[in-house]
């Protein structure tokens, strides 16, 4: 794990964005942003931040992500765990939401997203959503005319 010269703001300290060129496996909890250039990431613990996966090795989320997930063309991301905000798969790339996994929050969905426990939230994008197993698309609450997920 290394440290470059983009930063994040976090309680309005600057405080470098994290690079990832080698297997690594988050445990705990991290706040900022993490860069996935190389090697295979397993997140285990908390990431409070953005998460960008520019590599192709897969990805595994048995943790909680809480905030935006970025996935480049190729990426490959399985997710056991959860990911509470949004979901950006870019075309070429793959997110797998296993049946203990939990997608909360927006999607936008280019790529293939194969949806085998559950996800609420919007969604946008041209790409392929394929349901398997138990996979379901929670509904919302609806009050006042705004959309509530109560999980």
């Amino acid at each position: 794990m290394q440290k470059q010269n983009n930063y994040d703001t976090i309680d309005g300290h600057r405080v470098p964005q994290t690079y990832i060129n080698e297997d690594y496996e988050l445990k705990g909890i991290h706040e900022g942003t993490i860069n996935v250039e190389a090697g295979k990431f397993k997140l285990r613990g908390t990431l409070q931040g953005t998460l960008v996966i520019n590599t192709i090795e897969t990805v595994e989320i048995s943790g909680t992500q809480q905030g935006t997930v970025q996935m480049s063309r190729g990426s490959n991301v399985i997710v056991s765990g959860s990911i509470q905000g949004t979901t950006n798969v870019s075309p070429g790339a793959t997110l797998i939401i296993e049946s203990t996994g939990k997608l909360s929050g927006t999607l936008t969905n280019n790529g293939t997203v194969i949806l085998r426990g559950v996800f609420g939230g919007a969604q946008s994008g041209s790409g392929n959503l394929v349901l398997e197993g138990e996979g379901y698309i929670k509904q919302p609450t609806i009050k006042n005319g705004i959309s509530y997920y109560e999980w």
